[in-house]
């Protein structure tokens, strides 16, 4: 996984796989962008951009692409149809218990 918090088009035609995903993903901290395999899976992607947002990592998050809620976790983001290209996502705070 190779982050990059630069404008989309900086990194864009460089360095990138066939198995590339970029990923934009909006958080309750901005915004976050970062190329990530398609094999990568949910979890992966959901503590990376977590810890660089400095959100709580105690507090429970779901990635959506969309109307789909990304679960489980377990599973790599090609089997949600992210395949090579980019998407906007939503990363939600699902409750941190207080």
């Amino acid at each position: 996984m190779s982050q990059d918090n630069k404008s989309p088009d900086e990194n864009s035609g460089k360095g990138h796989k066939d198995d590339d995903v970029v990923l934009e993903i909006a958080t309750p901290n901005g915004v976050f962008r970062g190329t990530f395999d398609k094999n990568d899976k949910v979890e992966t992607v959901i503590k990376e951009v977590v810890k660089d947002r400095d959100l709580a990592e105690g507090d429970a998050f779901e990635l959506h692409y969309g109307e789909v809620h990304l679960e489980p976790v377990n599973r790599p983001l090609v089997s949600f149809g992210l395949k090579k290209g980019r998407y906007k996502l939503t990363l939600v705070a699902t409750g941190s218990g207080v």
